[in-house]
Formats: C-alpha cells, sequence, structure tokens
C-alpha cells in the first residue's frame, strides 16, 4: 500500500537525534524513546490530524512531507507550513489538552512516530533539555505565525507570492534559488489567492526574465522586485 520501507530503529533513533526538539539527549534516552513510541505510516493525500480533533500525541516526521492547513466552516482552506523529516507537530496538544489547531495531511507516503503524551511529559519532566527545546520550538512557531498573520494582512497578492517563493527556496551549489515541489495551486492555498491571480503574477515575473518554471519547481534567475 505505501511507497515507504517500515524505518527501522536506528533510522528513527538517528533522525530523532537531528531533530531540534530531541537533540542533545544521551544515546540511552534516544534508544528508550525510540523503544516506547510507535511508528504510523500513512500513504499519499491522507489526514493525519484533524483541525478540531482532541487527540493529544506529538508527532515526529521520519520520512515522507505533510502540510500544515486551516479550514473555516465554510470550506476554504489556507495553507501554513509545509514539514519534512526532522520536524515535528501537535506540540501543544500533549501539554494543554486543547482540540488540534489545524490539519495535517501527507503530499507523499510518509512515517511518523508518534509519542504518546505521557511519554512525552515524563520526558518533559525528567529531561531538562527537551523542556528547554520545546519552550524555544515554541517560540519559533510563534514567530512564524506572526509573519503568516502580517503577511496575510499587511502585503499584497504580489508581497504574499514573493514570500512564499522565498521561504520555500533552496539554494543550489550554483547558487541559484529553486524551490521545492510548489504548484500555482500551492501558492494560492498559501496566500488566500485564486490560483488565477498566482499564475499571472508567475507568468509576468517569468516574461520580466526573474523566474524559470520548470515542472513543479520554480527557479529564481535574479532577484524579485519588491513591488509590481
Amino acid at each position: 500500500m505505501y511507497d515507504l520501507v517500515p524505518p527501522s530503529p536506528k533510522r528513527v533513533r538517528d533522525l530523532l537525534c537531528q531533530a531540534p526538539l530531541f537533540s542533545g539527549l544521551e544515546v540511552e534516552d534516544l534508544e528508550q524513546l525510540v523503544r516506547d513510541l510507535e511508528i504510523q505510516a500513512c500513504g499519499k493525500g491522507e489526514l493525519v490530524v484533524r483541525q478540531g480533533d482532541l487527540t493529544d500525541s506529538l508527532y515526529v516526521i521520519v520520512d515522507g512531507r505533510v502540510d500544515v492547513f486551516l479550514c473555516n466552516d465554510k470550506g476554504k482552506e489556507i495553507i501554513i507550513n509545509t514539514l519534512g523529516p526532522g520536524e515535528t507537530f501537535g506540540e501543544l496538544a500533549p501539554l494543554g489538552g486543547i482540540p488540534r489547531q489545524a490539519s495535517i495531511q501527507t503530499t507523499e507516503p510518509s512515517h511518523f512516530a508518534v509519542i504518546s503524551r505521557s511519554l512525552f511529559v515524563e520526558s518533559l519532566l525528567s529531561r531538562p533539555v527537551v523542556a528547554m527545546r520545546l519552550i524555544d520550538r515554541l517560540v519559533g512557531l510563534i514567530q512564524d505565525l506572526t509573519e503568516e498573520v502580517s503577511s496575510l494582512a499587511l502585503d499584497d497578492v504580489y508581497g504574499r507570492v514573493v514570500r512564499v517563493l522565498y521561504k520555500h527556496a533552496e539554494k543550489q551549489p550554483d547558487g541559484r534559488l529553486v524551490t521545492g515541489r510548489l504548484t500555482q495551486q500551492d501558492i494560492a492555498l498559501r496566500i488566500g489567492a485564486t490560483r488565477e491571480m498566482v499564475h499571472r503574477i508567475l507568468k509576468e515575473l517569468k516574461t520580466g526574465g526573474y523566474i524559470r518554471i520548470e515542472g513543479r519547481r520554480i527557479h529564481i534567475d535574479k532577484k524579485l522586485p519588491p513591488r509590481w
């Protein structure tokens, strides 16, 4: 059913060691954590967590990729983040017993290390480094959310498109910036605009020689203008 081979305990341990939330733990602590957690497999397009759910586990992405999105009662969606291996989601649920604040959906076959509330709380109480890393993680989430809200409230559509392109671009060995897989609909869902508006902006940037589109990747060939 899935394209991925289940990860070995060593793979999960090595990934937790690299994950910001658990880096710094002793090998013995990581191995104990791996023995106690569960591994969940999901195919592409599966909903892992639904906004409003009362579940309370923390998830670490072992392999695969997910979108984090919000949905209102009219069915309108906006993607607020994309996460990959080593990143976590659901940090608030084990702490406050509050409903899930966003939905999580896979964009490719994925495996997750699922850490129950009891196991996570025990880790916080017995390993101060995890508690400190959690505080750092939550501060980062607040900063990201503030930037997203600011962009949606203050930037025009062009400015929001530019922000998404830079956020999802990685520098190549030759210095060029290239985004990961990113369709026009993906961009539209991230900025609260229509696909037609995104298409028009990308077409104009392409005509101006600022970008090239190859498949689902966008090459940024020169600095994008602050306004259009």
